[in-house]
């Protein structure tokens, strides 16, 4: 009989999603390794907000709080929010989601990428079932019947009943698994900074469809509002090399002084935005999560939350004993997240073909398909639960307790090929 692997699971990519999955592993007992390229831990953010910003629904709360981490990330700079205020640009079109509709106290969270990374590394730190190998690049990668075996940069190879690859949108792991990933890139980009403005923004998001890509503006919790703003390419290049009042003036007009002047903003940084869906979630011991196993139009912000509940969703289907990369587990969290993400990619791209273009006849169809929304009560409480991770069929580890009882075990489903993924 072989020898056990050293670790159950090697994650590869410390970021927000890799270090969430390393967690939730190592509290089901289970061997973690976790490997990152960047020489430490990320650092908590200083006394300025930085400008990369990330939404957190209430399922990536219920998932952050089920292990552990919650009550440290409020000790820092959370940004909750109660409402989002959507409305076109071009005629009357309004709608208004509201946390009261749906029994919530809030909408969700804005938080600091450095802030969150920051807590669950210090979590991994202190976690006897996580071994921390930063400053090492996966190189190759080796699968055998019943371990993988991953060669890294100035290390002995990590060898792993599971290898997961949370190593961002340009994945090495998905690379060296041979999982092939479709892309489309929108040509546009994001910019983002802070920005403050003459009235308070009351703990709502705001965001408005221009065309070319909306602007949203994120509140903040020093009263500030963070910034979203995504622009054809060209544009975005303008946009970053203007002064700054030039910049306040154009992004208050942008916002047709919502919240009133813009009157001062940080440092711009922009970033392009790209569509990219792996072909397969899984391989043979080997699991896609993340930007490695998809990256959408940031614009509803879903990103970050989608791929926490990729993690929550593995983490169950490999369960607290056994075989971790047995085909079984890694078949039934494909077919639980491949459907549901595709699905939510297709919703980004509704709207970003039908809100960014131009055109009479689609600038009234919006504004009409606004007004109806924000009428259509049980209509919009359901999108507004969907938008906060409130479903019945959320994995147990991110179920919020307003999400519902029901358990739709995808393991229920026929094992045969599905999505894609062969195995």
């Amino acid at each position: 009989m072989s020898k056990q692997p050293a670790y159950d699971c090697v994650v590869v990519g410390a970021g927000a999603v890799g270090a969430t999955l390393a967690l939730a592993l190592a509290q089901q007992d289970r061997r973690v390794a976790l490997v990152d390229g960047r020489p430490g831990p990320t650092e908590a953010p200083g006394a300025e907000h930085g400008e990369f910003v990330v939404s957190l629904n209430l399922a990536s709360v219920a998932l952050l709080s089920n292990l552990g981490v919650w009550a440290p990330l409020q000790a820092g700079r959370l940004s909750p929010y109660t409402a989002m205020e959507l409305w076109d640009s071009a005629g009357a079109g309004h709608t208004r989601f509201d946390s009261a509709d749906i029994g919530e106290p809030v909408l969700g969270y804005f938080v600091e990428v450095a802030w969150l990374e920051s807590v669950l590394h210090q979590a991994l730190a202190a976690h006897p079932q996580v071994t921390l190998f930063w400053g090492h690049r996966a190189n190759a990668l080796d699968i055998d019947a019943d371990r993988v075996r991953l060669q890294v940069e100035g290390a002995q190879p990590v060898e792993a009943a599971l290898a997961a690859a949370a190593d961002g949108a340009r994945s090495h792991l998905r690379e060296l698994a041979g999982i092939d990933v479709t892309s489309y890139d929108y040509g546009q980009r994001a910019l983002v900074c802070n920005f403050a403005t003459e009235a308070s923004h009351g703990a709502v998001a705001r965001q408005r469809f221009l065309p070319g890509g909306p602007v949203a503006m994120l509140p903040l919790s020093d009263g500030r509002c963070s910034l979203a703003w995504f622009r054809p390419e060209a544009e975005a290049e303008r946009l970053l090399a203007l002064d700054e009042a030039s910049f306040c003036a154009e992004l208050s007009a942008a916002t047709k002084h919502r919240l009133g002047a813009v009157t001062a903003a940080t440092r711009r940084r922009a970033y392009p935005i790209v569509r990219r869906h792996a072909d397969q979630y899984v391989a043979e011991r080997v699991a896609l999560v993340g930007d490695a196993a998809h990256t959408i139009h940031p614009q509803a912000g879903q990103g970050l939350n989608i791929g926490l509940l990729d993690v929550a969703a593995l983490a169950d289907a490999v369960g607290v004993r056994g075989d971790p990369g047995a085909r079984r587990g890694l078949r039934r969290y494909a077919r639980w997240r491949r459907g549901h993400n595709a699905a939510v990619m297709a919703a980004m791209d509704f709207f970003h073909f039908g809100f960014a273009q131009g055109g009479p006849v689609r600038a009234l169809a919006r504004n009409l398909g606004m007004r109806l929304a924000d009428r259509s009560g049980p209509a919009k409480r359901w999108v507004t639960r969907s938008g906060c991770g409130l479903s019945e069929d959320t994995p147990p580890l991110a179920r919020h307790p307003a999400a519902g009882l029901r358990h739709a075990d995808a393991a229920a489903a026929p094992l045969g090929t599905r999505h894609g993924d062969p195995l």
